[in-house]
């Protein structure tokens, strides 16, 4: 089944300003209304956008299904604590006017050079590179959380002899940081 049509039923105007409430769904509209989405897609068995916020670099936001529930995340300080924020508001509006292309988000064509070497390096090898990083990055180690819960939510499950350890907050994983 399409994307479009397993998403049509569960995201409405009426169901985000539900889900975010009066405020956010007012503050997430005048994001969309202001041009704010940068990127909307559907594909792979989810809605990947993002959002320019006041910070540098837009927000990642995605919609994804947990059997027939709908599930979100975005990478804003509200977002990764799981509130339905406003640029969650501006992606699904963004959506409902059909702005979104089908597929994978684009890449844009200044990072062609690293994803050539992202395709050739060895998993493991990335993904230590990757753990590395996030040490020391609490942007991506909130996006790596919020694509962990994700994984697990879509039934990817905890690798076997692994510790649950994800924080439930951002305050949460910046005690675990070393100074």
């Amino acid at each position: 089944m399409a994307v479009k049509a397993r998403f049509a039923r569960l995201i409405s105007e009426s169901g985000l300003k539900k889900l975010a409430g009066e405020t956010y769904f007012e503050r997430g509209r005048d994001y969309f209304e202001a041009g704010a989405v940068v990127q909307v897609s559907d594909g792979n068995g989810g809605i990947a956008a993002r959002v320019q916020g006041t910070e540098l670099c837009p927000y990642a936001v995605r919609f994804w299904l947990d059997e027939q529930e709908l599930r979100w995340s975005c990478a804003c300080p509200l977002g990764t604590t799981g509130e339905f924020c406003k640029h969650l508001v501006a992606a699904g509006l963004a959506w409902l006017s059909g702005m979104a292309v089908e597929g994978e988000p684009d890449i844009p064509e200044e990072l062609g050079g690293i994803r050539d070497f992202l395709e050739a390096t060895d998993q493991r090898a990335l993904a230590r590179l990757v753990l590395q990083r996030a040490v020391w990055d609490e942007d991506l180690l909130d996006e790596l959380i919020l694509a962990a819960r994700a994984f697990r939510s879509a039934g990817g499950g905890k690798p076997p002899g692994r510790p649950d350890r994800r924080p439930s907050t951002r305050a949460a994983s910046r005690r675990r940081r070393p100074k």
